[in-house]
């Protein structure tokens, strides 16, 4: 991997993030033999789909590259703050 070998992806965008995760997610589930409880993708995608009024069969990491591009930010530092939001009204 090219740059700092400290970074676990190489460039901050919400594609690469969301593939990161559902990898650890797939190892986890194969690993457990079931979904992990912490998989937050369903409940995290509805919830985005709520609040931004989405009701097309778009994924969350699409809402959030939608997101980023209106508000011109970085997709992960959305994904980022969205969660958090996410987070706190459970």
């Amino acid at each position: 991997m090219k740059g700092d070998p400290n970074n676990l992806l190489e460039k901050k965008d919400i594609f690469l993030l969301n593939a990161f995760l559902t990898g650890y997610l797939c190892n986890d589930a194969i690993r457990l033999g079931e979904k992990a409880v912490y998989d937050f993708r369903s409940d995290f995608n509805n919830w985005l789909q709520n609040k931004y009024n989405y009701h097309n069969p778009f994924s969350w990491s699409n809402i959030i590259n939608e997101i980023s591009i209106k508000e011109k930010l970085n997709s992960v530092d959305v994904f980022f703050r969205e969660y958090h939001l996410f987070n706190q009204e459970k």
